[in-house]
């Protein structure tokens, strides 16, 4: 059975260089054969943490909002691509906001020590990053990286890589890479067969 592939764009700006970075992947994948859905970040409404901690006491959120849709939206995925861009050397607000809403899923986990996939069944699960900065500082990504491995490593979702890409900073650079939207799409496919 093929798996279903779940796109999360996490930037504010619609159709920039992420979400351009995503729809080549998604694209892809539909023109594939593959069952594909795409999330946009900007289209929830969701506040961020309150840190109150509820979570870890109940398993559930106190804010009722879109997180929810979302989670099980996360949990039904057997592949999951996060497309978010680099703000001030960091993930961008809106998805950090996102992953820290994920805490849930920390608490059922480490807290209640219960699987956040009860079917064994299922597919292995996978995910991809994509990303695009403006800077090029070598180490431009490592934040950003490092809180998408997180929130998959919480979600049981083995990271599979990323496709970042430096010096893209106006709407629509990306068009201009060389190899970038060839190497989304070559990537999003191999991610599907794993």
């Amino acid at each position: 059975m093929k798996p279903h592939i779940l796109g999360i764009a996490g930037s504010p700006r619609r159709n920039g260089n992420t979400d351009r970075l995503l729809k080549t992947a998604m694209n892809a994948l539909a023109e594939a054969g593959y069952s594909t859905e795409i999330i946009n970040i900007r289209d929830l409404q969701y506040s961020p943490c309150l840190g109150c901690n509820a979570c870890s006491k109940t398993g559930r959120c106190v804010q009722n909002d879109d997180i929810q849709y979302l989670q099980e939206r996360l949990v039904a995925a057997d592949r999951i691509i996060v497309a978010a861009p680099v703000f001030f050397m960091g993930i961008n607000a809106q998805t950090k906001a996102v992953i820290d809403r994920m805490q849930t899923f920390w608490a059922l986990k480490y807290v209640f020590k219960q699987p956040v996939i009860t079917d064994s069944e299922r597919l292995p699960r996978y995910g991809l990053f994509l990303s695009t900065a403006g800077t090029q500082f070598p180490d431009v990504f490592a934040c950003a990286e490092r809180a998408v491995k997180n929130l998959y490593h919480v979600l049981d979702v083995k990271y599979y890589g990323s496709c970042a890409y430096k010096g893209i900073d106006q709407s629509g650079d990306i068009e201009q890479h060389p190899s970038a939207l060839q190497e989304v799409r070559e990537k999003a496919l191999i991610l599907a067969q794993l």
